[in-house]
């Protein structure tokens, strides 16, 4: 599904956050990315989503070049994925229910496929029961499964997740990682960067460790170290 070829980024500075990075995640993978802090992992989770644009290489999603991408196809791209953030990104004066169906509202579905498709999102993540409530009623775990809902509510067969736990204490961080297995097991694929050492440890996914811009361990079934 994503193929990085001699990827190459490099900023004005001539800060190199990523060197001639090649890598394979085939459909329906469990990925962690980890590292340091400027190891790379947050560059290349923002190279997948097109908010940075590779220096030098190829980026290919489902056979598409993404490299460079000009900037009006990058809503049509973003449509195929959902991106959970560190930071939630909610919409603090909206219900959980209408964040959700933010995605899908300017897509020209029908008011009874939203509803369909919203609830079944926040029943994946465990909030139905609080979809008429605000992020500001919620809990930080809360808020990030309004984000992991929204992230799902298009039914994307791609899901990256940029340091989803960061903010969270250990109990709240391990539901969020239980979710994004769960969702993986419904054959998404499911890519999270994380300093989260513990929740690598406990899952056994396949790992890919960044150092100073570069791969320098990939291994199947791996934990943190």
């Amino acid at each position: 599904m994503i193929v990085f070829q001699n990827v190459t980024k490099r900023y004005k500075n001539n800060h190199y956050a990523l060197k001639n990075v090649s890598l394979e995640i085939r459909s329906g993978e469990f990925v962690f990315v980890v590292g340091a802090s400027g190891a790379g992992k947050s560059t290349l989770m923002k190279l997948l989503y097109s908010e940075e644009k590779a220096t030098s290489g190829t980026i290919s999603i489902g056979g598409l070049n993404i490299a460079n991408i000009s900037n009006e196809k990058i809503p049509n791209l973003r449509r195929c994925m959902g991106i959970v953030f560190q930071d939630y990104k909610l919409l603090q004066n909206q219900t959980v229910f209408d964040n959700v169906a933010y995605v899908i509202r300017t897509m020209g579905i029908s008011s009874k496929d939203i509803n369909a498709r919203v609830n079944g999102a926040l029943k994946i993540v465990g909030l139905y029961e609080k979809r008429k409530a605000k992020p500001t009623e919620l809990s930080g775990g809360e808020q990030q499964r309004v984000g992991i809902a929204r992230a799902i509510v298009n039914g994307p067969p791609l899901l990256i997740a940029d340091e989803p736990t960061g903010n969270l204490d250990p109990k709240n961080s391990m539901e969020i990682m239980q979710i994004l297995d769960q969702i993986n097991q419904r054959g998404i694929t499911v890519i999270v960067s994380t300093h989260d050492n513990a929740m690598v440890d406990y899952f056994r996914k396949r790992v890919i460790t960044l150092d100073k811009g570069e791969i320098v361990r990939d291994i199947q079934a791996g934990t943190y170290e």
